[in-house]
């Protein structure tokens, strides 16, 4: 997931929690078609009414584009829980095929 977070560097380690290191500082994402979109709001694991982004290291690209009315926590568990579950939607799809794994899963 991509969020801005002024003064600080890098992955998020609040609380030991367990998305924050997914999680990364950025002023804006470009998607596959070459599109730029501005991060505008300051967000952590406990924002909630979000929209967010998820990358997949492994591919080195854009893999989905989601929103959540809860917490970006409970969303990420439950995104986590349907790939390792290999249930069948568009975010756990492209995690369980071939040549992938769960330390692709990039926020």
């Amino acid at each position: 997931m991509f969020f801005r977070k002024p003064n600080m560097g890098g992955p998020f380690r609040a609380h030991r929690c367990a998305i924050c290191p997914y999680m990364m500082k950025a002023d804006y994402f470009t998607d596959p078609s070459g599109s730029k979109y501005s991060v505008r709001n300051n967000v952590d694991c406990k924002s909630s009414n979000v929209v967010y982004a998820v990358n997949c290291r492994h591919c080195r690209r854009f893999v989905y584009v989601g929103e959540t009315g809860g917490t970006l926590y409970q969303r990420h568990l439950l995104n986590l829980s349907r790939i390792c579950t290999q249930h069948s939607y568009q975010i756990a799809e492209h995690f369980y095929t071939d040549g992938h794994s769960m330390g692709d899963f990039q926020k």
